[in-house]
């Protein structure tokens, strides 16, 4: 779950940065001003198309420094890893076909969600039966 505090603090790090005000931040990510000040105010929470928004914008801001409250990356400007370096995207759809890796059986682990992300920034998510 997201701590607002944390990404609010985050933004605030990232407007203060770059020397943006909350309009001008709002406008470079595309948004409208008052969807970023309702955010600073904690009247709303920022949606999955929001933060992608600041993160195609500042490609230095990593997701994991926005989201995650333990990151342990610098503050901006960010590594230059990109999410997407470790995203596969299939052109073709996927076939069915019955489970061949053997990796999850012999570490002991078990698939307990599957996010699905689209590129208009929405999401699905799967939660396998046990």
């Amino acid at each position: 779950m997201l701590n607002i505090d944390n990404f609010i603090s985050r933004l605030e790090e990232l407007m203060e940065t770059n020397q943006l005000s909350a309009a001008a931040f709002a406008e470079k990510i595309g948004v409208q001003r008052s969807s970023v000040s309702h955010i600073l105010s904690k009247r709303n929470k920022p949606s999955l198309e929001f933060i992608l928004k600041i993160h195609a914008a500042f490609e230095d801001a990593g997701l994991d420094w926005l989201l995650l409250e333990n990151s342990k990356q610098p503050t901006p400007p960010l590594s230059k890893v990109s999410v997407q370096e470790n995203i596969t995207v299939h052109e073709n759809p996927i076939e069915k076909t019955s489970p061949k890796d053997e990796s999850a059986s012999t570490t002991g682990q078990e698939v307990v969600q599957i996010i699905q992300l689209y590129q208009d920034g929405s999401f699905n998510t799967f939660f396998p039966k046990s």
